[in-house]
Formats: structure tokens, C-alpha cells, sequence
């Protein structure tokens, strides 16, 4: 506007005609209706955009601030242009659900975790549609999405924001202890699928409507099957549809269970939803289940009285139960018994945030079996080992394991094992009383192992191409072998939802 008054002011000198005048006066009032209107947007703020609250098979819908796809700390990227809103059903609506979650869940964590990156660099990247399958991963390059028929239409899984809570937590987890990637153990990948599940949770209880329709649910008694319990239920209903016993009745994955820990070497590699398997998404739901119920005992605690959490309490609580995970994540030890090293370490801390609070989560934990009596009732100076610092625990060892049982063509199959120095003196229960020993490194490794060949998540050309070992239908890998002048090493590609069989 300031060039084209300029230029007229200069032509009024020049020429001074009543239409050059004509055109100034009917100018200037249209450049000052749209400077106020753009005064008035400014002050106004960020326009308010419709997204899913909670996951779309909920039909739970809230109205936020737009959110900035380029937004710090923790950014993304996004595929440019931005489209617009649109309804619910369009891509629009899709998109900024999707941009809203993540936005969400990164200022959310950002200010537990200490850091503006990621472990990967200084944006992460989303893919909202990468193809056809009921599916969604984090591979340390992208958040990946796809689309698949499910019986009531078509599902996006990026359009959950439980799935995209879910599979951000992986790069929360990855930025917080990004030793747990690699290792071959199978609580390790366990918890790295539950920490998804407990990011979803958290996330959600960010929203002031999701509070209050929670509270409205649950008589604040936040330990019980609610709509924040149930986990991805438009993606379970597409799941179910397929491969009726891969996932709970009425979702994905729901925290309020009964599973208690049993020792994963000892449990089937893959079982219906209904029963406890070795597989990560199986197993993970004892230490979520663990921890559900010990955010519902937190609140009950600051409640007092009725125990009855308001929408205040619960955020407080959501936060510090945030708190808690992420100071015990980083000072526990990479173990085979890696549930009870995170559970020792939330006991010890949380109590400096709630002197009730180590009380209730060691009830919980020894409930479901995560610690065992003995550990539990340790003075908690016995419970730390030998003042091992988070600082500086070093990075696990590599084990070589004979790969000739898997028809791999090489003498050793090289692991990244869950050996560190213990941090805290803990064990889980033995269903039978007493204690569980901990496994040592090397048969973690080759159980986790047997794991995934028995399950085709391994991606090994130069033994498929032979014709040796195993012929998988399933196309999806988790895992690659790469070629070393030591042996073959086993590295991760990505954390997958990894329900479905045929993929």
C-alpha cells in the first residue's frame, strides 16, 4: 500500500487531475477498512479450527486455537501448502487433527523432557498418507500414517489422535533414552509400545473438554473403562474386523486390565488380545495397565476425601505423573528386566513430588507383579545399587549369537544387548512366590531374537534370495540384517502397530 500511494501522490503533483483525485479518495478508505480488519485479526488471535478430540471412532469433537504446523519446541514437518479445514471426512479435517495432536503432545512433553530436538535433528517429519494398510510407525526419519477399508469406511490412522500420541511417544522415548532403539530385549520393546500408549493418555488429558467429559464419566475415578482408557477404537474396530481376536472388544489396546507380569521367556510369541503374549503391543499392557492405575491412585491422593479428581487435579496430576516417567526412564538401567528398573525408579521419585505418592505406584506395582515383595518392602537405600548415575551408565554391548538356526548364511548374528549395570536392586514377582531372577543379557538377546524370525518381522535378502530359513507372508519388517566384517547385525527399522498378521 505504501508503494501505490507513492506512486499517486507523485502523479496528483504532475498532472493534478480531478480523477487522479477521484481515485485517491475511493483508495484510501478501502486501504483502511482492510488495515482495521487485519488490526482486528491480529488482536482476535489464531483462528479456532473443529478437530477429533479423541479418536474418530469416539465421534468426540472439540474446537482449539489453529495450530502452527512449524510450531517449536519439538517441530515437524508437514507437506506444504497447508490445506484448509474442511469437514470432518476431508483431508482438511484429517490434516489439522493430525497437526493439532502432535502439536499438543510436543509442547506437552517438551517441557518434561529438557530439549527442543529430537533425537533425530531439529524437525521430525510426518507422512499423513503413506498407502494402503491398517497401520502407523516411527522409523527415526518420519511419523508414518495409512489409510485401510474398516467395515464402517475407510480409516486413516493419522487422523486418530491416540495413534498419533502413540507413535510420537516412540519419539519421545527415542529423544529421552534413545539406547532402548536397538536393544534386543523384549521388555525394552515392550515398554517402548507402552510409553506410546501412556503418551496417548497424557496427551489427552491436555484438553479441558477431554477433562470434563472424563470427569463426567468416571464420577472422577479416573480407574475406570472410559473413553481415555480405550486406546485407537476406530483402528481396532478395522483390526478386529480382519482378525477377530487381535485386539480388545471395544478398542485397540484399553489400560483398565487385569494383566499381571509373567515372565515374557516363558509366554507364547503370539496370542488372541484376550490372553498375555511376548510380543511387544501384548505384553506392554502390563506395565500400562500398571500405570493407569497408579495415575488413578495419584489423583484419588491429592483429591483427599471422596477421592474424586476436578479438572485442576487432573492436569496437575498428568503433568507430574510426566514427570515421574520421564526422571525414571533416565535412570534406569537397559536390562532384561527393564519393567521393574523403570518401576523402582518411579517409586523413588515420585516421592518428591507427593510423600503419598511412592505408597501408592509400590502398591501398584506390586499388585501386578512388575516388583516383587521383597523389592517393595526394601528400604529404599537398598532398592538403588551401588549409586549408579543416569550420567553415566554406558551404552549397552554387543553380543554375538550363532545364526546358523536361522538360515542366515553367517556364523553370528550380532545383538545390541540389554547389559548395563543395574541402577536399582529390583526383581518382579514369581507367580509362584518369591522373586523373579533376571535373565542374563545373552538369553534375552536370543529369545527376542526367536521372537521375530518366529513372527517374520526380519528383513534379510541374501537369505531369502537363498531360500534359507524361514518364508514369511508377512511384508512388514521391524527389523533388518546388516552385513558387518564381524557377522551380521541386527538393527531396528522402525516401532510399527504390529496387529496385523498378514503384514
Amino acid at each position: 500500500m505504501a508503494i501505490k500511494h507513492s506512486s499517486l501522490k507523485h502523479a496528483s503533483k504532475k498532472h493534478a487531475s480531478k480523477k487522479s483525485a477521484r481515485s485517491q479518495k475511493s483508495t484510501k478508505p478501502a486501504a483502511k477498512k482492510r488495515a482495521a480488519r487485519q488490526s482486528i485479526k491480529k488482536r482476535a488471535g489464531p483462528q479456532s479450527i473443529e478437530v477429533w478430540g479423541d479418536d474418530p471412532g469416539d465421534d468426540f469433537r472439540v474446537r482449539v486455537s489453529e495450530p502452527d504446523p512449524e510450531g517449536k519446541p519439538l517441530t515437524y514437518r508437514f507437506a506444504t501448502p497447508a490445506p484448509p479445514q474442511g469437514k470432518a471426512g476431508t483431508a482438511g479435517f484429517r490434516y489439522w487433527t493430525n497437526v493439532e495432536a502432535l502439536r499438543r503432545g510436543a509442547d506437552f512433553w517438551a517441557k518434561h523432557i529438557g530439549t527442543s530436538r529430537w533425537q533425530t535433528g531439529a524437525k521430525l517429519q510426518v507422512l499423513l498418507d503413506e498407502g494402503e494398510d491398517l497401520n502407523a510407525y516411527y522409523d527415526r526419519n518420519a511419523l508414518n500414517f495409512f489409510h485401510g477399508q474398516g467395515p464402517k469406511g475407510m480409516v486413516y490412522s493419522g487422523e486418530s489422535p491416540d495413534v498419533a500420541c502413540h507413535e510420537m511417544g516412540h519419539a519421545i522415548l527415542d529423544t529421552i533414552k534413545p539406547d532402548l532403539w536397538n536393544t534386543g530385549a523384549q521388555e525394552v520393546a515392550a515398554f517402548h509400545e507402552s510409553f506410546g500408549d501412556m503418551s496417548s493418555i497424557l496427551c489427552a488429558l491436555q484438553l479441558d473438554d477431554m477433562r470434563k467429559t472424563i470427569i463426567a464419566e468416571t464420577g472422577g475415578h479416573l480407574y475406570r473403562n472410559s473413553r481415555l482408557s480405550r486406546l485407537a477404537e476406530q483402528l481396532g474396530e478395522a483390526i478386529r474386523a480382519r482378525y477377530p481376536d487381535a485386539a480388545d472388544p471395544d478398542c485397540l489396546r484399553n489400560a483398565v486390565n487385569s494383566f499381571s507380569y509373567r515372565d515374557p521367556l516363558q509366554l507364547p510369541s503370539r496370542a488372541p488380545a484376550s490372553h498375555l503374549s511376548s510380543e511387544p503391543h501384548s505384553f506392554s499392557r502390563v506395565f500400562t495397565g500398571a500405570f493407569f492405575e497408579g495415575l488413578g491412585g495419584m489423583g484419588a491422593a491429592m483429591a483427599g476425601g471422596s477421592g474424586a479428581v476436578d479438572e485442576g487435579q487432573l492436569l496437575s496430576i498428568s503433568a507430574q505423573m510426566a514427570e515421574i516417567l520421564v526422571n525414571a526412564i533416565r535412570r534406569a538401567s537397559v536390562v532384561p528386566n527393564f519393567f521393574a528398573q523403570v518401576a523402582a525408579a518411579m517409586v523413588a521419585w515420585s516421592g518428591q513430588l507427593n510423600a503419598a505418592y511412592p505408597g501408592i505406584l509400590k502398591a501398584v506395582f506390586v499388585r501386578r507383579g512388575i516388583l516383587s515383595f521383597q523389592t517393595a518392602m526394601q528400604p529404599q537405600s537398598a532398592v538403588m545399587a551401588l549409586g549408579v548415575s543416569a550420567n553415566v551408565l554406558p551404552a549397552p554391548q554387543e553380543i554375538g549369537i550363532p545364526a546358523e538356526q536361522y538360515g542366515v548364511g553367517e556364523s553370528l548374528l550380532l545383538v545390541h544387548a540389554a547389559s548395563q549395570q543395574r541402577s536399582f536392586v529390583a526383581s518382579a514377582a514369581d507367580p509362584m512366590f518369591g522373586e523373579l531372577s533376571s535373565h542374563s543379557a545373552e538369553t534375552a538377546a536370543r529369545a527376542f531374537v526367536d521372537d521375530l524370525f518366529q513372527n517374520g518381522r526380519v528383513r534379510h535378502e541374501q537369505g531369502e534370495q537363498r531360500g534359507a530359513g524361514l518364508v514369511s507372508t508377512r511384508t512388514f519388517k521391524t527389523h533388518s540384517l546388516v552385513k558387518t566384517d564381524r557377522g551380521l547385525m541386527l538393527e531396528r527399522i522402525c516401532f510399527d502397530c504390529g496387529l496385523c498378521p498378514s503384514t
